[in-house]
């Protein structure tokens, strides 16, 4: 890549928010509908990202220092400064407190030569930021790695960076499917901000239990856990900046938490730069729900059936590479679609929609009459704050918070009931009400024993309990464990799980079985002790039928 002096360091072409989709004209809005933002409730008109209609440029943290120390007429970039330096002290349990010339020198390239570009990012956010907090505190991880995607991505849903990590995450492929993220020629789950965001949450929560520190997390994040850990060891320091310093980690490493540290300091004294913090009331997401339609359809005569245009649906689900809903799925696709005082009167069947089926019509209706909701959920084996507030597209946190508990972390018991959050319901009842039992679970043979699982090699409860979204107190409890040491070959019981056995069919795969019976690849493969991936029809698995 080219290197540039001054503020016109290296640059790199991104694609837009929901990526280039190839022979797939956009539709037009129908005038026949609300406006945009009647329908997505917000107080205020949004411009809507076509497709490919632009491209965004994301700066790289990829300066050479010979170039930066130019700019700053030193070299001695990452010596702490005076105390009375503008950039703030960052701590409160996040990134250590360090202001050196190397952060001073990105404050001063956002604010100046790229404040147009960067204001752009701030807008970005801010339409998420309230989304990617609360899930970032479900998985008791800082907020602020929130500024993390601002600069990986600048907060473009659709961007492709030269190495194809894609999304506001910028996951690579092969990150992005080990953290659960579905990517095929129909689908790329990077691109949602809601299922790349918990990926990412997984992700750092990994990197942090592993160096035990924020700027090595995101050194991580940015280079690779294995490149860090490497270099950790040849150098005999753990030391992020001492690291920095001796020049032992790659230049865009070097300068990803001075970068991260820039942005958090400009936005948090945005009015001292000149930047303005959008404050609105409702943002794009807020009024949305998921909704299960059928598969292989497009948009535009689900457009029809919802009585949404197309523009809205492709505006809430980046993740389509086509302007339809993805052939090879397992079941019905889950769809974001409006919710804010419509009714969608007839369901979608599960058998691929024709052309030639009745429009539905769509009927306006008040909010609190448009469907009854369950207002509480009864505990389950294995069940947490966590996992219960996923199954009702919450945050644990507000959980939390409505039962009265002090923290997201309280544990719960089996048969106790939690109140729900109200303004979840109706997409709690309208999700359970539709939702078909799964196709694959009716030709399982159900036995009544629990699962039994025989521990192999790399085993611990923490990675079990993780697996079959149990506790490890629940593990030991089953097994009557007085010590968390495991032995190769022990059997465990594992708590609140129902075995089946399948027959695997001609079509069937790993990634299709996951799905129906709502499990991991790892759970299948170690349960059925599968050395590849591939299975064949006439294969019996073990399947969990909870």
């Amino acid at each position: 890549m080219k290197k540039l002096t001054g503020y016109a360091l290296s640059t790199l072409l991104l694609v837009g928010c929901a990526g280039t989709r190839n022979n797939q004209p956009h539709a037009a809005s129908n005038s026949n509908y609300p406006p945009v933002q009647e329908i997505l409730g917000l107080d205020e008109d949004i411009q809507l990202e076509r497709k490919g209609a632009e491209n965004h440029e994301l700066v790289e943290a990829d300066a050479d220092d010979k170039t930066i120390a130019q700019e700053i007429g030193t070299e001695a970039i990452d010596d702490d400064m005076p105390d009375h330096a503008p950039v703030a002290k960052i701590s409160n349990g996040f990134l250590l407190s360090k202001q050196t010339k190397r952060t001073q020198f990105w404050v001063d390239y956002f604010t100046k030569g790229q404040r147009d570009r960067f204001q752009r990012f701030i807008n970005n956010g801010e339409e998420y930021r309230h989304h990617i907090e609360e899930i970032f505190a479900s998985y008791g991880l800082p907020k602020e790695l929130y500024y993390v995607g601002l600069i990986e991505s600048g907060y473009y849903l659709g961007a492709k960076s030269h190495a194809s990590a894609v999304g506001p995450w910028q996951f690579i492929k092969g990150t992005g499917k080990r953290y659960g993220l579905a990517i095929t020629s129909e689908l790329d789950e990077r691109r949602d901000l809601f299922k790349a965001s918990h990926a990412s949450a997984r992700y750092f929560k990994d990197l942090y239990n592993i160096f035990s520190s924020w700027e090595l997390a995101l050194a991580a994040y940015n280079a690779g856990e294995y490149g860090i850990i490497r270099r950790i060891m040849k150098h005999g320091t753990r030391d992020y900046y001492q690291l920095s310093k001796n020049k032992q980690l790659p230049p865009e490493t070097i300068n990803y938490v001075p970068k991260v540290l820039a942005a958090k300091h400009i936005i948090e004294n945005a009015h001292k730069y000149g930047f303005s913090i959008p404050k609105k009331g409702n943002k794009v997401f807020d009024n949305t729900q998921l909704k299960e339609v059928s598969r292989n359809t497009t948009l535009a005569n689900l457009s029809r059936k919802l009585g949404v245009s197309t523009e809205v649906l492709v505006r809430l689900n980046p993740e389509l590479t086509y302007n339809q809903t993805p052939r090879y799925h397992a079941g019905n696709y889950k769809l974001r679609v409006p919710r804010r005082q419509y009714a969608y009167v007839a369901p979608v069947s599960t058998v691929s929609t024709k052309e030639s089926t009745p429009t539905p019509k769509r009927e306006k209706v008040s909010a609190r009459t448009a469907v009854a909701a369950p207002t509480t959920h009864t505990v389950k084996s294995g069940e947490s704050l966590i996992s219960i507030a996923k199954k009702y597209n919450s945050g644990a946190v507000e959980l939390a918070q409505i039962n009265g508990f002090k923290t997201w972390k309280t544990s719960v018991r089996i048969g106790q009931k939690l109140k729900l959050p109200t303004e979840n319901s109706a997409v709690v009842a309208r999700t359970v009400a539709s939702k078909p039992a799964p196709v694959v679970a009716k030709k399982a043979v159900v036995k009544t024993q629990p699962i039994t699982y025989k521990v192999q090699s790399g085993d611990n409860l923490t990675d079990l309990a993780k697996m079959f979204n149990t506790s490890i107190n629940d593990l030991k409890k089953q097994n009557s464990l007085k010590r968390p040491t495991l032995f190769v070959g022990q059997k465990l019981r594992i708590p609140g799980t129902k075995q089946g056995v399948y027959t695997v069919k001609r079509g069937d795969h790993l990634t299709k079985l996951t799905r129906e019976f709502n499990t991991s690849m790892e759970a299948l493969i170690k349960m059925n002790n599968l050395d590849k991936k591939q299975i064949y029809p006439g294969q019996k698995l073990i399947v969990n039928m909870d």
